[in-house]
Order: C-alpha cells, then structure tokens, then sequence
C-alpha cells in the first residue's frame, strides 16, 4: 500500500515529499476564490460579465452602490488611530538599561523599514480577506537597509492546514511562492544555471545530449517528465520567469542537548568545546526530541537548495481575522456584507427600471399607424419629449392609458433602505462610529454606540496585536544577534540624552573572572506594546484634554504644568522652551538647578563621573586582556613541556634498546628508568587536562 505521507527527516525534503505537500495544498478548502471575491467586492467590482449580460438583454444599467468600501475604510482607519509603537521591557532591573537601549534601536528599525506600513497593509488584507502576511527577514541587497519587513500577498502564502496555533509554530511547513526572472534567479543558484536553462528552452536543441553525459542534467530531465506539475504553475517560458517555491518545513529529531546556565544548546560531536566538557563532566547531554527548522527551495520539479535555517522559525507572520471552527478557513468582514451588498445593488436597479417604466394599456385601434407603431410607442414612452400619435377615429376615446406603479417603487425603496442598514447591522458599525446621524441624542448614548462598535471588532483588534508584536519580536531578536560588540547607544531626548555601553567587557570583583557588561544576548527581555497610541491624531486630542485640564486650575498650578505640557508637544525645541519657562517662574527642571552656578557644578561632577567611571574601566579591561594572555602563555608553555619530554622519552627508549643489547645484567635498571619516564608523562598528562579544564570553564563562563 502507498505510504500517503513521507516522515520528513533532517536529511533534506525529497521529491517525493515535496510532491506531497503540493498534493496537500490542493486538497486544502477552496477559501481563496471567496477572499478574492471580498476583495473585489470592497474594490467595487461587484457584478461579473454573466450578470452584466444578463442586465444588457433586459435593458437594466449595471448599477451599484458600493457601502462596503466607507465601513471597511472606518475599521481601517480605527487602526491607524489607536496604532502603538514597540516597547522592550526587561524582567529585571537588571537588565533596564539593555531594554531602553534596544527600544531605542527597534524604534530606529521600524522607521527605516518601514514596518508600520507593511502591518497596516497586513491588517487590511485581516479585515477584507480574513488573512494578512508580514514578512520580517534580513535583507539580501548589501546596499539597502539590513532588516527588511514587507507585507505579503495572499496568493503567495500556503500553509499545513492542521496546524492550530495562531502563529503557526506547530505548522509542519510554510511555502511561499513568487515569480522571478531566469537570469536573476541564475545569478542566485549558479550551480544550476544549466537545469534552468534546459528547462526555460523546453529541452530543445542540444541539452538532450547534453544530459546524457550530466546525471544532474539527466535526474532533472527524468523529474520534470514525470512531475505531475503543469508548466504554467511554475514557469513561463514566453515573459522568461519561474515560480520558486521557497519551503519552510520541519524535520522533527531526536539527539542530544547541553543544558549551560540558561541557555539550551544541541550537541555537535566535532566541536571540541562540546566533547571535552562532557569528558571532564561539567554537563552532561540529554537526549530530547525536538523539531529542526530547514528551507528548501524548489522551481517546479528542481530542487536549488535546501539546508538548515538560520532562524528559530519562518520569516513570515500571519494576521488573522476571522476562521471558521470547524474547517478554520479565514474569512473577514466582508464576508456577512456580501448579500445585503448584493441586494442593494438588485433592489437599486429595479427601482430604477420601475421609476423609468411605463405601462401602456390601448386598444388595437388606438394609435394612427401611418405615423407610428406599438414597438415605436414603447421606445418613446420612457423619453421626457417623446411623441405619441393617436389614431382620431378610434372607437374609444380613452382606449391608451399609461400607467406608473410608483407604489412598487416606494415598497422597494424601503425594502432597499432596509438592507443598506444591514450592512451595518452584520459588521457592527454603528452611525456614530462612522461619525454619522443616529437616533442617539445624549452624549452618552453616542459613546455608548461608538463602544459597541470598538467591542464588535475586539476580536479583530486582538489578533491584530498579537501578530504585531509577534513581528516587533522577530525584529528584536535580529537585532540582538548582530549586537555581539562592544556598542554605545544613546536614550533620551534634549538633555536628558544618556549613553549606554552594551557588552563591555569587564571582571568581577569577586571572583575575578571576565564577564560582560550589559550583555545583550544574556538579557532576559521582551517585546510588549504601548499603551498609549502613537498616532499624531491621537496625541491632538490628548494636547486638547490636557489644555481644558490646565484651564481648570488655579493660577499656581498652571504655572507648574506649562513647562510641561511644552515638553509634550511636538515643537522641535520643546525641552529648551520648558526649561527657560522655568527659569522665568523661577522653577526647578527636572535634571538642574536653575542656578548657574550649580548648574556649573552639577556639570563638572557628572564630567568628573564619567572620567571616574572610564578609569574604573581600564584596569578591568586590562586585567581581563593581561588574564587572557597569560593563560596562552601557560597553554604555550605545556606544549613545550610535552614536547621535551616525548624527545627525551625517545632518547631514554633508544638508551635502553643498546644497553639490553650489550648486557641483560643492567635490564633491571633500564625497566627502573622507563617507569621512572612513564612516572612523568603522567605528571605532565595531569597538568595538560587540568589546563585544559580551566580553558574550558572560562569558553563556557563566556558563552
């Protein structure tokens, strides 16, 4: 029987397995025609060419009154409103001064990245579509900006549907897949320029032969006849692109781990380090079982790469919407705004088609047909200057009546104006959150509604937060693997700016032995978000409120606050303002006083603290240098020691060879003499692993 699912194995993902997940993704729900039709219908692309021509043969306009686009547009805007920035927050005091730095650097990151743009634009597809992807990754170009963080299409993104978690941990792969042109993508897999060039060509000409003689030419040759892949899937040979199929998947392992301090790191038997510390017993390895993250890249059928990640998980993080409980197929708001959409649009048409209709009600002999017949009659009916000539010998003087059902019309409206409320009432946007009329007249019945709307979209809003700090966490631990140096950052604004040494080397007073200052990589931090929204229109309306507060108080007290509500705006030099205002109320700021003269002192003490903090410094990076070098010079100096004494064991062994030769009366004194040189060795064994033990301890202290 044939296996349905190949354990994937920390070896490589095989064809075969490959196949499997590509066979997997088809059998997957088809939830991405629905999201394509939400986004269509926000764009306002709502009729498709069957109904259009349907509307043309009963001589309907096509209209449509898109209010799916002003409620989603709200939503949106609410996130851009309430947007927090990042903030790193440390466990413990220790580590405070680590957390303002790298809140410092993440601030930096994601303006040069960009990176609230890329969530916003995740949090659109969340809210239309039911699913958004960022991706937060170190960029490939060594002329732009290091980090990268871009939103990512839908179309592009595929994942294990039986994964459970919300960021996808447990998801036994993630594909992404994205078109580029053959040359750029030769450049990137130069060893296999000739398998893209074969297949690009279609095998013609030459490369059959070719292939005959290149077995890699020949096995790409045998997979692509025999995948089951359509050639448009993943190529197009006339615009000259291929589709890479870029997999992040899991291969689950069971070996060994090392558990130092509080870091878990896996076993590598070539690694010195590793071997002589299990040897001298200061860890001990534990088996464990655990999933090793691994890409593999694929065009169609031909695998380009595949190796262990250098990353803890998948570059890519989902923001979710909404999903289904039994099939979790993500779906977002427009969804329930589809059909009441749908019936506005019908219901608008037909009220215009009966508004314009007429009903004509004659006799046979009712029109004088030399001028005009019934089919002119019907045309020229719906015109305002249309011309009707009537026969005057007709039997009946009231044989052509016209008629109106403007009473249908009224029904239809109403029932038209009914679904447009709909739309509101399945999305939970309310008209005073839209900022709009509504029956409400008290001020607290408007905040009332505009709550309800806010705790409508709560679930919308949590997963929106918890994906962007997912993203905020990513962008921290890069940063955290390129701080290994000795760096300063400053925190701070105006002068209150600080400087913070990260990684400094330094000893400890106790024990003496080297250590590092506000190591970065040994910092036990987080990533959390604001709660207080950064956006310019939020920071308005708490100037507003702060202003009215400040009014209220008496004069003293407004004298207090003014420094600070400067300090508060968004004047380019507000700390220098609120501190001359203190200075002309005769109030102290909050690092100096107002005096110059103390002012004066208060400089030169934090000058001559800086230069004492500097000294106390040197020597401990000089005695950290000075411990390091001797103790190379005590390794040098045991290789020596060994060395003279193998060249003396060799000498000893050759005396001995000649004095058994001449004589077997001196065998016991030469047996003395080769214990009394094994004796040795020993002793000079001893002293190697001893120092050996002692280097060893210090690479772990280290680490």
């Amino acid at each position: 029987m044939e296996q349905r699912w190949d354990p994937i194995t920390a070896k490589g993902l095989s064809y075969d397995q490959y196949q499997r997940i590509v066979e997997d993704i088809r059998d997957q729900p088809e939830w991405r025609k629905e999201a394509d039709k939400a986004a269509d219908y926000y764009d306002g692309n709502q009729l498709d060419t069957e109904t259009r021509t349907a509307l043309e043969e009963k001589g309907m306009a096509p209209l449509i009154t898109n209010l799916i686009k002003p409620n989603i547009d709200l939503v949106l805007g609410l996130e851009a409103k309430t947007r927090s920035d990042w903030r790193v927050i440390a466990d413990s005091e220790e580590y405070q001064d680590v957390a303002e730095a790298l809140s410092q650097r993440l601030h930096e990151v994601e303006r040069e990245t960009r990176a609230d743009r890329a969530c916003s634009d995740a949090y659109a597809g969340q809210v239309k579509t039911g699913v958004g992807w960022v991706e937060v990754s170190r960029e490939s170009d060594p002329f732009k900006y290091p980090y990268r963080v871009q939103h990512v299409h839908r179309r592009e993104m595929y994942w294990d549907w039986l994964a459970k978690e919300p960021d996808l941990t447990d998801a036994r792969y993630i594909i992404r897949k994205r078109w580029f042109d053959y040359d750029v993508v030769a450049l990137y897999f130069p060893k296999h320029k000739n398998v893209l060039d074969a297949s690009r060509g279609r095998w013609d000409g030459n490369w059959l032969e070719i292939a005959s003689e290149d077995p890699e030419l020949a096995n790409a040759f045998d997979q692509e006849r025999g995948s089951g892949m359509a050639d448009f899937e993943w190529q197009n040979a006339d615009r000259q692109r291929v589709c890479l199929f870029e997999v992040w998947y899991k291969a689950p392992i069971r070996a060994d781990v090392l558990k130092i301090q509080d870091k878990v790191i896996e076993f590598d038997p070539k690694n010195e380090a590793h071997l002589a510390a299990v040897s001298m017993g200061l860890v001990q390895p534990q088996k464990a079982v655990f999933s090793q993250q691994r890409l593999a890249i694929w065009a169609g059928p031909h695998r380009l790469h595949d190796g262990k990640a250098n990353t803890k998980r998948p570059p890519y993080v989902p923001f979710w919407g909404f999903r289904e409980d039994l099939t979790n197929v993500p779906y977002g708001l427009i969804r329930n705004m589809i059909s009441p959409q749908d019936e506005i649009n019908a219901r608008r048409r037909k009220l215009m088609n009966l508004l314009s209709s007429k009903r004509i009600i004659a006799d046979s002999d009712a029109l004088d047909t030399r001028v005009n017949s019934f089919r002119d009659v019907a045309d020229e009916v719906a015109r305002p200057d249309s011309i009707i000539v009537l026969n005057p010998q007709r039997r009946n003087a009231n044989s052509f009546i016209l008629e109106s059902d403007l009473a249908l019309s009224n029904q239809q409206y109403e029932i038209m104006k009914d679904a447009e409320a709909g739309i509101q009432n399945v999305s939970g946007i309310h008209n005073a959150l839209m900022g709009s009329d509504s029956k409400a007249t008290s001020g607290l019945a408007i905040n009332s509604l505009v709550e309800q709307g806010t705790t409508t979209l709560a679930e919308l809003s949590d997963n929106y937060r918890y994906s962007r700090r997912m993203v905020g966490e990513m962008l921290v631990d890069m940063i955290r693997e390129d701080m290994r140096e000795p760096t300063q950052i400053v925190v701070g604004e105006g002068k209150r700016k600080r400087v913070i040494q990260l990684n400094v080397p330094a000893q400890n007073p106790e024990t003496g032995a080297p250590e590092v200052m506000n190591d970065v990589s040994r910092s036990q931090v987080k990533v959390a978000l604001e709660d207080v929204p950064s956006t310019p229109s939020y920071r308005a309306q708490q100037m507003t409120m702060l202003t009215q507060v400040i009014q209220a108080m008496p004069p003293e007290a407004q004298a207090i606050m003014a420094p600070a509500f400067v300090e508060l705006s968004e004047l380019p030099n507000r700390q220098e303002l609120a501190d001359q205002m203190r200075q002309m109320l005769g109030l102290q700021s909050g690092e100096e006083e107002m005096d110059p003269e103390k002012q004066q002192m208060m400089q030169q003490l934090q000058q001559a603290e800086q230069a004492i903090q500097q000294l106390q410094q040197a020597p401990q990076m000089m005695a950290a240098q000075a411990k390091q070098a001797e103790l190379e010079l005590k390794a040098q100096d045991q290789q020596i020691k060994a060395q003279q004494a193998e060249i003396q064991n060799q000498k000893t062994m050759a005396e001995i060879e000649k004095i058994q030769a001449e004589t077997a009366k001196t065998a016991v004194d030469i047996e003395m003499s080769g214990l009394d040189a094994e004796r040795r060795m020993i002793d000079m064994e001893g002293a190697n692993i001893n120092n050996r033990k002692a280097m060893l301890e210090s690479e772990l202290e280290a680490m």
